[in-house]
C-alpha cells in the first residue's frame, strides 16, 4: 500500500499518472550517453538530512534548502519528504519514518516514489567542527554516483547553509539552473535560522529613554543659565543697594545644582544612546521567528 501511496505522492508534484504498479522503468546506464543523461528528465526525491549533535529545526530548514536548490535546475522535478507525509495518512508515515540510510531502506523508498534519484545525508558534531555529508544515488544503479564531505567550523548551523549552493553545483554538475536562477541560499533566508534574539521594543525603549534623558539634561541647563543670570542681576543690584549674602549664596549654589544636573543627565543620555546603538545588531526588527 505504501509503495503505491508514495508513487500517487511524487506522481502530484510532477503532473503524472503514475502506473498502477508504481514499478520504476530502469535505463541501463551503458545505454545512454553523459549528454543524454544531462538531457533526460530526472525526478528527486530529497530525503530528511540525519542529524548527530545538531539541533533537529536546523536539519530541517537545511533540508529545506536543499529542495529549493534542486528546484533551480532544468529538467528536474523534486520532492521533500514533508511533501510526502503531507499526504500519507498516519499509519503509511509510521513506516516512512522506520527507514534510515540503509542501502535496502532506501532502495524500497526510491521504488516506492517512483524516482529516479535519491539525495540523503547527514549533518553532524565531530570533534568540535561541523561535518556535512551528502550523497546522490541513483536508483537504476542502486549506488551512489556522488559523494560529498566537508568538515566546516560550526556558525549555529549557518555553516551547513553555504554548502547547500556548491555541493548542489558539484553533485549535479550535469544540470543547468534555471533562467533567472541564483545559486546558492539567500542572506534573507539564512538570517532565518538564527535570527536577533531581541525584541525591537528594547531598542525602541533604550533609544527612548536616551531622549528623555537628553531633554531632562537640557531642562536642567536651561535652569541653570537662569540661575546664573539671576544671581549675576543681583551682583550688579549689590552695587546700588544692599542685598543679602544668603541670597546670594542660594542662587549660585542652585546654578552649580542644575549645572551638575544637566552634567550627569546628559552623560547618561550619551551611555544609554551607545547602549541603543549596541542592542541594533541583536534586535529582530523583521520579526522573524526561529523555525522549529
Amino acid at each position: 500500500m505504501l509503495p503505491v501511496l508514495l508513487s500517487t505522492v511524487l506522481a502530484a508534484q510532477v503532473g503524472e499518472t503514475p502506473p498502477p504498479d508504481a514499478a520504476l522503468v530502469e535505463v541501463p546506464a551503458e545505454a545512454t550517453s553523459a549528454k543524454d543523461d544531462a538531457k533526460r528528465f530526472l525526478r528527486v526525491a530529497v530525503y530528511d538530512l540525519s542529524v548527530d549533535g545538531v539541533e533537529p529545526r536546523v536539519g530541517r530548514f537545511v533540508t529545506d534548502a536543499f529542495v529549493a536548490e534542486l528546484r533551480k535546475l532544468e529538467g528536474v522535478s523534486v520532492v521533500a519528504m514533508d511533501e510526502v507525509r503531507a499526504m500519507l495518512t498516519h499509519e503509511a508515515q509510521k513506516q516512512l519514518v522506520g527507514c534510515d540510510e540503509g542501502a535496502s531502506c532506501l532502495s524500497e523508498l526510491g521504488d516506492a516514489l517512483g524516482v529516479d534519484e535519491l539525495v540523503v545525508g547527514s549533518l553532524a558534531v565531530v570533534g568540535g567542527a561541523s561535518v556535512i555529508t551528502v550523497r546522490r544515488v541513483d536508483q537504476a544503479r542502486a549506488k551512489a554516483v556522488g559523494s560529498l564531505s566537508e568538515r566546516l567550523t560550526p556558525a549555529g548551523g549557518e555553516e551547513f547553509l553555504a554548502t547547500v549552493g556548491p555541493f548542489t553545483e558539484k553533485l549535479y554538475n550535469d544540470r543547468v539552473l534555471k533562467k533567472g536562477a541564483v545559486r546558492g541560499v539567500p542572506v534573507e533566508q539564512a538570517k532565518r535560522l538564527n535570527p536577533p534574539p531581541l525584541s525591537p521594543w528594547i531598542a525602541g525603549s533604550t533609544a527612548a529613554a536616551s531622549l528623555v534623558l537628553m531633554a531632562g539634561g537640557a531642562f536642567a541647563g536651561l535652569a541653570s543659565l537662569n540661575e546664573s543670570s539671576e544671581y549675576k542681576n543681583l551682583l550688579t543690584q549689590a552695587e546700588t543697594e544692599t542685598v543679602a549674602g544668603s541670597s546670594l549664596v542660594a542662587r549660585a549654589a542652585q546654578a552649580e545644582s542644575f549645572s551638575l544636573a544637566a552634567n550627569v543627565l546628559y552623560g547618561s543620555a550619551a551611555i544609554v544612546g551607545i547602549a541603543a546603538v549596541a542592542l541594533v545588531p541583536w534586535t529582530n526588527f523583521e520579526g522573524t521567528v526561529a523555525p522549529e
